[in-house]
This record gives C-alpha cells, sequence and structure tokens, in this order.
C-alpha cells in the first residue's frame, strides 16, 4: 500500500468493514486475486479474520488510550490496577450498621458472659449480624439493659458466611481470591480470617491490616484488596513484611454478605428481636481455638432470651468507591502512608474508612478550633459558650482534662434522617484512630453547626427571623409564546435546589452561590426572569434572597443575604424544608406586570 495514500491518522477513519473493502479494492486493482469477492473462500475469510481483528484492537485502543493515566482514567477497572502502584485498597461496599442496646433476662443469672461473634437477628426477613464477642456482665437477677454495651457498639446487616478452607502452597506475600458470585455483596471491613499451621491443630485469629510493609516478620496479618474485578484478595506476608503462610497451612475466611436492597430501620426498629447463634462446619473448633479462658459463652437456648433493641435509625448501603474517589483520596493516603499526621491525612483516612456513615467532615487543630468556633460562639452572644450542649456533650464524654493537645473532627451523617454522627459511631472512629495518631495527639468528634436556608425578604425595621420565611416566596417570568407547562418549569427549578443542597455533594465550610443558583434557573428553558416577593406586603427584588440561620441558635445567628456567602469550616448548609419548595414557586406570563420595592 503506497504511503501517499494514508496519513499517519488515517487509521482511526477505520472501522473492520471499510478496513475488508480498502484491502479487496486493492487486490482488484492488482488483478492477481479474485477469490477476495467470492465470500466463503479461503481468501475471503482470511480478510475477515484480519479486519475484524484489527476493529477489536482499534477498539481497545481508543478505549484504553487515555486509561493509563491517572489524571484522565475513567473505567474503574483501570484506576484500580493504576492506584495499586501506590498501595492503596479502595473502599469497597459497606452494607447499613446501627447502634443497638442489649437486655439480659430474668432466667440469666448474674454472672459474666460473652455473646459469640457473628450471632444474628432476623427482624421482618432481613438479618443484622454482630462481628465480635462481646463479653458484658449481669448484675441483677431480673431484666437488665447492659451498660457498657448500651449504643457503644454497632451490629451489621447481613449475615456471616463461611468460604471454603485454603490450603496454602507456601508462597511469599500469597493471595486467596474470594471467588464469588457477582450478586453477592460482602461488606468490605467485615471480612476475618482464621489460620491452622500445618504443625499446630489450633485456630488462630490473624489481624487484618492497611498495609503489610509496616510490620515485621512475627505479625500474623493480612492485607484486603477489592480489585479491579470487584473481588476480594486476601493477601499474606512473606517473612519479611507479616509472617508468611506456610505449605499445607489451612485457611479460613468469614464474611459479611449484605443486601444493597434492603431498606434502612428507624429507632426501636429491631423491635426486641431475639439473637440467634451462628453455626457452620467449621465454627464450632475456630470459636473454641479463639476464645479467651474467661469467656463464658452464652448457649444456644440461652441467646435466644437476649434482646436487642436501637435507639438510633441504620446507615444506609454505600456501593464500592468510584472513579473520582479514588482519584482524590489515593495521593492523600500515598503521602501520609498510614501515618496520620495532618489534617488533610485524618480527613483522607476517615474519607476510605468510614464512610458508611460520614457525608462530609473537617479537621481542626485546638488553635483554629478557639479562633473559629469558639469566637463565633462568643460573636452570636453566649457568655459561656463552653456549656452549650452539644460542645459540652463531647467534651465531656469523648475529651480529657487537657486540651491543648486536641483534634477536633466536625462530621456529618451521611443519612439524612440522622442529625449528629451517633455516640457509638464517634467511639468507633475514635478507636479506629489510635493505632495510626501522632501519640500525642486526642481526638474529639464534634457536631457541625447546621445553618438552615429559606427564601426571605426583609421589610423595613422587621427583626430578621426565621418564622416568617414562609411568607417569602420566588415569583418565575415566563417567556414569551413558551408552551411549557408551569409544573414542568417549576419542577426544573425544584431539581436545581435539590441538585445544589444534596447531602452529597454539600461540604462543611463551602461558599453558598447564589449567583450560580440564579444562573442555573434562569438557564431552565422557557424561563426569562426571577424575583423574590413577600406575599404579605408589596415588596419584592430582582433575584433572589435568603435567610441564613442557626439551627440551633436561631435567634442570636440569622442573617439575610442575596449575594454569594463563605461558610465557616464547622458549619453545613441545609435548605430548609425542601421538600415543600415545589408550593412556593409561582408561574407568570411575560405580560404580567411587577411592581418594583421603592427602598
Amino acid at each position: 500500500m503506497d504511503n501517499n495514500l494514508l496519513n499517519k491518522n488515517s487509521y482511526l477513519s477505520f472501522d473492520a468493514l471499510s478496513l475488508r473493502d480498502l484491502v479487496i479494492d486493492r487486490l482488484n486493482r492488482g488483478k492477481v486475486f479474485t477469490d477476495q469477492n467470492y465470500q466463503g473462500s479461503n481468501l475471503s475469510s482470511l480478510l475477515d479474520v484480519i479486519s475484524f481483528t484489527f476493529g477489536t484492537l482499534l477498539y481497545y485502543l481508543n478505549k484504553t488510550s487515555s486509561e493509563s493515566m491517572f489524571s484522565e482514567s475513567q473505567i474503574y477497572e483501570n484506576m484500580n490496577r493504576i492506584v495499586k502502584t501506590l498501595n492503596y485498597n479502595p473502599v469497597g461496599r459497606l452494607g447499613q450498621n446501627v447502634p443497638y442496646k442489649i437486655t439480659a433476662p430474668s432466667t440469666l443469672p448474674a454472672a459474666n458472659y460473652t455473646i459469640p461473634r457473628y450471632s444474628y437477628i432476623s427482624v421482618g426477613g432481613t438479618t443484622y449480624s454482630i462481628n465480635q464477642d462481646l463479653t458484658f456482665t449481669k448484675f441483677t437477677s431480673g431484666n437488665e439493659v447492659i451498660e457498657n454495651i448500651a449504643n457503644t457498639y454497632l451490629i451489621y446487616q447481613g449475615i456471616y458466611q463461611e468460604y471454603p478452607i485454603y490450603n496454602a502452597t507456601g508462597m511469599d506475600n500469597e493471595i486467596v481470591y474470594l471467588a464469588l458470585p457477582e450478586n453477592i455483596y460482602i461488606d468490605h471491613f467485615n471480612i476475618d480470617v482464621y489460620v491452622k499451621r500445618s504443625n499446630n491443630n489450633k485456630w488462630e485469629k490473624w489481624t487484618r491490616c492497611s498495609e503489610l510493609f509496616l510490620f515485621n516478620s512475627k505479625d500474623e496479618v493480612y492485607e484486603v484488596r477489592f480489585n479491579e474485578n470487584k473481588r476480594y484478595e486476601i493477601k499474606f506476608g512473606d517473612d519479611i513484611n507479616g509472617s508468611k503462610l506456610n505449605q499445607n497451612d489451612s485457611v479460613l475466611i468469614y464474611f459479611l454478605k449484605v443486601d444493597k436492597n434492603v431498606s434502612g430501620i428507624g429507632p426501636n426498629g429491631l423491635r426486641n428481636s431475639p439473637l440467634i447463634s451462628f453455626n457452620s462446619v467449621n465454627f464450632v473448633n475456630v470459636l473454641n481455638d479463639t476464645s479467651a479462658i474467661y469467656e463464658n459463652y452464652l448457649t444456644t437456648d440461652q441467646l435466644k432470651n437476649i434482646t436487642i433493641d436501637n435507639d438510633y435509625p441504620s446507615t444506609i448501603f454505600s456501593d464500592e468507591e468510584n472513579v473520582d474517589s479514588i482519584r482524590k483520596n489515593a495521593p492523600k493516603t500515598f503521602r501520609s502512608q498510614y501515618r496520620l499526621v495532618t489534617s488533610t491525612d485524618y480527613e483522607a483516612y476517615l474519607n476510605s474508612n468510614y464512610s458508611s456513615f460520614l457525608a462530609d467532615l473537617k479537621v481542626v487543630n485546638n488553635e483554629n478550633f478557639l479562633k473559629n468556633y469558639m469566637k463565633y460562639l462568643f460573636d452570636i452572644g453566649l457568655n459561656e459558650p463552653q456549656k452549650d450542649n452539644r460542645l459540652l456533650f463531647n467534651q465531656i464524654k469523648f475529651s480529657t482534662s487537657c486540651n491543648f493537645n486536641n483534634l477536633y473532627v466536625y462530621m456529618v451523617p451521611k443519612n439524612g434522617i440522622q442529625e449528629y454522627i451517633t455516640p457509638p459511631q464517634k467511639e468507633i472512629i475514635i478507636n479506629g484512630l489510635q493505632e495510626n495518631k501522632i501519640l500525642t495527639s486526642h481526638i474529639v468528634p464534634m457536631d457541625p453547626v447546621y445553618i438552615y436556608l429559606d427564601f426571605y425578604l426583609q421589610k423595613q425595621n422587621e427583626t430578621v427571623s426565621p418564622d416568617i420565611s414562609e411568607l417569602t416566596r420566588i415569583k418565575i417570568t415566563k417567556s414569551l409564546n413558551s408552551r411549557r407547562a408551569d409544573s414542568a418549569i417549576k419542577k426544573d427549578i425544584e431539581n436545581v435546589f435539590k441538585s445544589y443542597f444534596d447531602r452529597s455533594v454539600n461540604k462543611l465550610g463551602q461558599m453558598i452561590d447564589i449567583y450560580q443558583i440564579s444562573t442555573d434557573i434562569l438557564n431552565i428553558e422557557s424561563i426569562d426572569r426571577i424575583q423574590t416577593y413577600r406575599t404579605d406586603v408589596d415588596l419584592n427584588i430582582e433575584g433572589l434572597s435568603f435567610i441564613f440561620w442557626n439551627s440551633v441558635y436561631p435567634e442570636l445567628d440569622s442573617s439575610v443575604h442575596s449575594q454569594n456567602i463563605q461558610l465557616e469550616n464547622f458549619k453545613y448548609p441545609i435548605f430548609n424544608n425542601i421538600s415543600n419548595l415545589f408550593s412556593r414557586i409561582d408561574i407568570v406570563e411575560k405580560t404580567g406586570s411587577i411592581k418594583a420595592a421603592d427602598f
């Protein structure tokens, strides 16, 4: 083929059929071969194979030419492979979890007991499982709520499954793959591994770690990776970083199988459900080998009389970490090397490990806390801000008497029904940070200041108050000759607000871009004008005007804004009663006259 017939980029214009036609045309011009024109001939079949192989290779070239770059990759499989070189393990699926309390019956004498791990309850056909042994003391002979367990631990949606025993080959950094059907979802943080050495007849529970290279040759640890095929790999050490599996060692894996389609539960949703003991082929031996001497496990009959209930709602199911999240978190985790020093390190770690119940968070040091949060409470008029209910609760329950080395973590729950992160969730976060944080730092969980927004116009000499915000509405002028239904326009406007103030995209300390919201509304088809107006007086302005107020101290912190406003890093925006937004939008024809306010 002559070089001057095609330029260097011409291959991009070919598919399989066009390439085959081009080759046939060249052969016909040569007048040497003729079989290319007869379907079914050997030469025609060979051309089909060559052409369609080319088409397949070209497809993958176009799909993956930019996928080798971390900054440009969009396909999960490729991104997962790329970050493997950074030793970053993406987070897989996360099932629901809920704090709970346990009541021991009067039939159980006063003594020490242990509820065996993996015990579960069934609520309307949905199972919830305990992921660890729970030891408690019953002090009385009557029914008793176990105080050291009440709302301190989490119970997880799903039921534990036992994976078939794997016999090790003795390779360095041996990997066990969980080969499961695609419709089986595993809770990312509930995978337990037990090992029975070939020279020992006793099961040992190994410890999950973030990175093997952080451990020495004697540490019995394993690393879990959610790989590019959305399957789990269990990786062991090499006797340099982490203990190595020897030939014929037995490996037993238990994982929590979750259901993504199960609805969450509200307070008291567990309805005093009885506990059921977990059982499997090997579990009795595992439990006996790994229990402490003092543990007095409850029998199956005793467990049936133990009941569970909940004071808080459950979290929601979370799908695997997406490409954008990996792109954001992987470099931060790599820089920290799983050591928590800067605020960025803490935020990346918390976002990766507690995304099942955290929508957003901010980490600040003691200086920032005093200069911003405490100053804010003083500025709005609190004479003793340290006695603020939420602040006092967190200080008493989670802080120490020494405050100069505190790190304050403002956290927003992912579940919109839940106003604040629950005490058990806070406790779990604090405990989870202990191994990686700076030794002298103390973590204090904090509740954000919720800033509510609503439409608002202030009359002259009127005290700003969110109580009268319902008197303000927005008026939309339709384009001339528009045939769009008013309800369709109002629905589009409602979607603009719901998208902007969605909990999954809102951030602590974000800018409320009123100009952008107005622009997005004006870009909707058939809208020419937007105004804010009062229904009780003749008062209106062009554009949008909002009232911002502190949900706890509305009388101390309320202000009206029609321009962009930057929130402080402990404030989180919520649009007031957004479900009723549709009814507060009025649509008028362009010919309608609107009287401007006289200010």
